[in-house]
């Protein structure tokens, strides 16, 4: 059984960040594969996902970073930073986060499942409760 990374709410996850390596891109997360398989429903090299520090100033939800989820295997370099499920960083951001490893951070993966890139319905929205805002100001 693998610590990391432990659901606390449907399609939302929490785990530490390991560290840094050079074999994960810019863009991506590194998870233990292993450890993806047998805690979370996330499908490497599919799912999408938002991070957040706890004690983090928190950024409007749309405007934080969006990373692609990929798996880490036990011949990797990076494997002994994620052994129990941590996710390990692209060295390109260990000067951006490097205060924070060893620190807990949310994985939110709710968006790549229940929009899937398809944001016609959360535009859809948006355009109604604008008009009905705009004709209530009108009113």
């Amino acid at each position: 059984m693998y610590l990391y990374p432990k659901e606390i709410i449907s399609d939302i996850y929490v785990s530490k960040l390991g560290g840094f390596s050079y074999e994960v891109e810019r863009n991506e997360v590194g998870i233990n594969s292993r450890a993806i398989e047998v805690n979370t429903s996330i499908i490497a090299n599919e799912t999408f996902a938002k991070l957040k520090f706890f004690n983090e100033r928190i950024k409007p939800y749309f405007l934080r970073g969006t990373f692609r989820i990929v798996g880490i295997e036990e011949y990797m370099d990076s494997y002994d930073l994620s052994r129990n499920g941590e996710i390990v960083l692209s060295e390109e951001l260990e000067d951006k986060f490097r205060e924070k490893e060893g620190k807990e951070v949310i994985i939110n993966t709710v968006e790549s499942f229940r929009i899937d890139e398809d944001y016609r319905n959360v535009i859809n929205a948006f355009k109604r409760i604008w008009r009905s805002e705009n004709l209530t100001k009108r009113n």
